[in-house]
């Protein structure tokens, strides 16, 4: 039988999360249980629904990407209480991994994404000394590669201002509009990420390159359903992913 504890720890050493990169998520074990765990549960986002529907769901542990504990814990009240407490009353362990569950070169959401789109040649992409995505060769259409994103549940709001004709794509899941520039720079055909930015849009029509929002919340449920089967072989536990999708 396994603990929190145990699975925190495999996964700290699987997940390399003390690889250096800086991060404003505290990540790993944000809250201990008491007793075995038979049960986990996988989200994207540690919040009140997904805490709720895992207790019913009969889970002893939950390992989300956006974890509860941002910068430390700084007092506990109001809604860090309230959270907090869920958690101890429904004896529910929690376990927080956001860049590092992004970057991972097997689970991670950017290379979930890019195996999706079939992708060769794949190198780390992103700006300098924070390369948590991917950039890969292709030989696709646009079109194509909508159709995809669509069929595994993803939104496909796109700026198509480059060609139709796709030879290579860099990914960065969530909030990394902002990474638009270093596409650019690097003269890819297309751009995937999450959530827009305004600014973006006269980014992309001027330097002329197509750049697709997935959504924030679908573009990141990749690496927690990665992880699933690893934890269910690894640990001999029930799985489940909690899906709480948000509109961004």
């Amino acid at each position: 039988m396994a603990s929190s504890i145990d699975i925190a720890q495999f996964l700290n050493k699987e997940l390399q999360i003390y690889n250096g990169m800086e991060d404003s998520s505290c990540n790993g074990l944000q809250v201990q249980n008491t007793g075995n765990v038979t049960k986990v549960g996988f989200a994207v986002d540690a919040c009140m629904e997904t805490f709720q529907k895992a207790a019913e769901s009969g889970c002893h542990m939950l390992i989300t990407h956006h974890g509860l504990i941002w910068y430390g814990i700084k007092s506990v009240t109001r809604k860090n209480y309230t959270n907090i407490k869920f958690l101890f009353d429904n004896n529910l362990a929690l376990y927080g991994v956001h860049l590092p569950l992004d970057m991972h070169p097997l689970y991670g959401n950017n290379i979930q994404l890019a195996k999706m789109l079939g992708l060769k040649d794949v190198r780390p992409f992103g700006r300098y000394k924070k390369e948590y995505g991917y950039v890969g060769k292709t030989n696709t259409t646009l079109k194509k590669v909508q159709s995809i994103l669509q069929k595994n549940g993803m939104k496909t709001d796109t700026l198509a201002f480059g060609k139709e004709r796709i030879r290579s794509v860099a990914i960065v899941s969530g909030g990394a509009a902002s990474d638009t520039d270093e596409a650019i720079k690097r003269n890819v055909d297309l751009f995937v990420t999450g959530e827009p930015l305004h600014y973006v849009y006269h980014l992309a029509k001027e330097a002329k390159i197509n750049v697709i929002f997935g959504g924030h919340y679908e573009t990141e449920v990749w690496g927690v359903k990665a992880l699933m089967s690893v934890i269910k072989r690894k640990f001999k536990v029930n799985v489940e992913f909690i899906d709480v999708p948000t509109s961004i």
